[in-house]
């Protein structure tokens, strides 16, 4: 008799639960039904290399506590589409309004260095186009401000890419061309950042759903989030914002993606707009109102 081969297993509308299930458990993503075949194809991968012959046999092996092959199959799971300076309206608000409200209230009122986070951070694009920003835009005219730019993803593997810093020519596409020159070296078909830009950024896991993960990332005067609560239920969409809201300081700000707005999810942030970009900011006495 022919052997079973993982090639051909098909996802279960039964072992599609239980994956989905151990999916959300550990990273927080919601697969709806209508996502079962991205699922699947995502999980498949996982049973060639574990040399198991079905999704049966991969969600028993999961069930029965195989910590290293769950890092894995969130590893395998999370979406990693990213690119500097992704969204340009957000990048130019940053530029022309925020980062220099950020530094004015540091200037009045406030100690330490100016902290940033891009949160889900993939391969580090977005955190590497701040501190590429702060470095032409904030660094000549505040030469005594010290920043710190943090970025965090659940996803070790993307991680370990953004510390090495090396890029296709499809994740620089929007970078300016005297970005490109002044920041990046060119090695064949890759575009490797300057160890200066590497070294203002820390790279560190975190999984934006587990409460003792978001009770470290404190005192932030920006969050970037984007395109990440989209893969969420309703509730933990609630719980993530509510940690997101707790981490930045009054006065802070948070961007997520154009489509994810942040009405009925009661999580006390003012909408503000700047030419074209949507911004939410943490008020500074407590109470929320809309500008625009």
């Amino acid at each position: 008799m022919k052997k079973p081969s993982a090639a051909e297993a098909s996802l279960s509308r039964q072992t599609f639960d239980r994956l989905r299930d151990l999916v959300r458990e550990h990273a927080g993503i919601d697969f709806p039904d209508e996502k079962r075949y991205l699922l699947e194809s995502r999980v498949k991968p996982r049973l060639l290399a574990q040399d198991v012959p079905d999704f049966e046999t991969y969600a028993d092996r999961l069930e029965q506590g195989d910590t290293r092959e769950i890092a894995r199959l969130v590893n395998a799971v999370t979406i990693n589409e990213t690119a500097f300076f992704r969204h340009p309206s957000q990048f130019e608000a940053l530029e022309d309004t925020i980062l220099p409200e950020l530094v004015r209230l540091h200037q009045q009122e406030r100690s330490g260095p100016m902290r940033l986070w891009s949160a889900a951070c993939s391969a580090g694009d977005e955190a590497y186009s701040l501190a590429i920003l702060i470095r032409e835009a904030l660094a000549p005219r505040h030469p005594r401000m010290d920043y710190e730019i943090v970025g965090t993803d659940i996803d070790t593997a993307v991680l370990e890419e953004a510390r090495a810093g090396r890029y296709r020519k499809r994740s620089v596409r929007n970078v300016p061309p005297a970005y490109l020159r002044d920041y990046f070296d060119q090695s064949g078909e890759a575009f490797v950042v300057d160890p200066a830009i590497r070294d203002m950024v820390e790279f560190r896991p975190l999984n934006l759903t587990d409460a003792r993960d978001m009770r470290r990332m404190r005192n932030f005067d920006l969050i970037m989030c984007a395109n990440v609560l989209i893969y969420f239920n309703e509730t933990s969409k609630k719980d993530v914002l509510q940690g997101l809201y707790r981490s930045l300081r009054p006065g802070g700000y948070l961007f997520v993606g154009g489509s994810e707005a942040l009405g009925g999810l009661d999580v006390p942030l003012e909408p503000v707009r700047h030419e074209g970009a949507l911004a939410y900011r943490r008020p500074t006495n407590g109470s929320v109102s809309s500008r625009g």
